[in-house]
């Protein structure tokens, strides 16, 4: 089963690669980038898109390593207080007995 996941995650890594260089050729004609602050020299329209893609995956992946960390310790945070806890109870529980 594995191998099923890894041919169909080469397949569609090629056929990614594929579809963006047809996107690429077929998309010369140059335009200039005008920003607010700043006018970029012009570019074929493909690296526009392709450079505003590849930066909103940056930001996307980013995002997400920012909220995986975030959440790992917040569950690092929820383990020491159960240990705390049981440990409390368990005082408490050897204190009662006695």
């Amino acid at each position: 089963m594995q191998w099923l996941r890894k041919g169909l995650a080469v397949i569609l890594a090629i056929a990614a690669v594929a579809i963006g260089a047809l996107f690429s050729l077929q998309n010369t004609q140059s335009v200039p980038l005008d920003l607010i602050v700043l006018q970029l020299p012009p570019q074929p329209i493909a690296i526009w898109v392709l450079l505003a893609l590849a930066v909103g995956v940056l930001i996307g992946l980013s995002t997400g390593a920012w909220l995986s960390l975030r959440r790992a310790a917040t569950i690092r945070q929820l383990r020491k207080q159960r240990d705390r806890l049981l440990s409390a109870t368990e005082k408490g529980g050897q204190n009662a007995a006695q």
